[in-house]
């Protein structure tokens, strides 16, 4: 328990089929509030509970069939009832044969053919940063713990949620649109950033990964598309080029500069680069522990190379993460038959 942590039941949905959720429609010209009835099954047999229910136009459009099936959350306060729809898949052809993303908030993503999507997708989550903790602070003040009991603090983080979404969806559907690939390689997705508070971290960590998991799975259900998702340990400080890894390669969350080859690059662009190899590394799995994973690209690159094109021994023995592994690395002179 002191490793992991403990399951955390708030967040528990129900999910109902037909024998306990049964939805009908409303009898026709006896009300205009509502859509649907929702009846839901009691422990006391012969005494359900009748939920009005109203129609969500987007779900209604989207081209699919819903399945006797619902879902129930209680969120922030609200009861959110949800219909399971079952998307119908559509034509596809695709054009690219894989396109690799990398997740960096500033911009939002970044793909290993070198675009930056989602520019100014910081600069709106600081905006809404300042306003959430202004807020969270004032009712502090107050003596309020409980948050989102408060009417405006509520109204703040689900602006937020729509942001999310909208600029996700929004992001992923022109990179879809240009590319039409056939595989879509992603990070194991962290999303976070230093510039923003801890509470905003918290929330966009919440919302953003499920709004693009929820994206990712729809593309696959509607397109075909495969989703790999792969580690991407090291991937912000390996070289994309001769694959060098240093910590200094990195100068900041937009410059890349290779210390052993020089490579210059934007550095999500670098990322997105190595989130491609990464696919095809069989060694490192999701889940290996970061350790494992250093020590497998750093042999693989004294191997590989075997002195001749590696970076200078001087750099090398300053590296920390090569230290370990110089006292049985010997690397071949540039004349000598074996030499690669």
């Amino acid at each position: 328990m002191k490793k992991n942590r403990k399951p955390n039941f708030k967040r528990i949905s129900m999910h109902l089929d037909e024998k306990v959720a049964v939805l009908t429609e409303k009898i026709p010209n006896k009300t205009k509030e509502f859509d649907y009835w929702l009846r839901l099954s009691t422990v006391n047999k012969g005494n359900p509970v009748y939920i009005p229910l109203k129609k969500n136009p987007h779900a209604e459009s989207i081209d699919g069939e819903f399945m006797k099936f619902v879902q129930i959350i209680y969120q922030n306060n609200n009861l959110i009832i949800k219909r399971v729809k079952s998307l119908n898949s559509k034509q596809y052809i695709p054009q690219t044969q894989e396109i690799s993303i990398d997740l960096g908030l500033n911009p939002l993503f970044a793909t290993n053919k070198g675009d930056l999507f989602g520019r100014n997708f910081l600069k709106s989550l600081t905006e809404f940063d300042r306003k959430i903790q202004n807020r969270a602070k004032y009712l502090q003040g107050k003596g309020i713990k409980r948050l989102k009991t408060d009417k405006k603090y509520s109204e703040l983080t689900n602006n937020l949620r729509e942001f999310l979404k909208n600029e996700v969806n929004r992001v992923l559907n022109r990179i879809i649109k240009i590319y039409k690939p056939a595989k879509l390689v992603i990070e194991k997705l962290n999303f976070r950033s230093p510039e923003l508070s801890r509470r905003m971290n918290r929330l966009i960590q919440n919302f953003g990964k499920r709004y693009i998991k929820e994206k990712l799975n729809r593309f696959k259900e509607i397109f075909g598309i495969e989703i790999i998702e792969v580690n991407p340990a090291y991937t912000s400080q390996e070289c994309s080029s001769c694959e060098y890894i240093d910590k200094n390669n990195r100068k900041n969350t937009h410059y890349f500069e290779c210390k052993s080859c020089g490579k210059k690059l934007n550095a999500q662009v670098n990322g997105a680069k190595n989130i491609s190899k990464r696919s095809s590394l069989v060694d490192v799995k999701l889940y290996t522990p970061k350790k494992q994973v250093l020590k497998i690209l750093v042999k693989q690159y004294l191997e590989r190379l075997n002195g001749c094109n590696s970076a200078p021994m001087k750099l090398l023995s300053e590296n920390s993460y090569f230290k370990e592994f110089l006292s049985s690395f010997k690397p071949l002179e540039c004349g000598e038959n074996k030499c690669l």
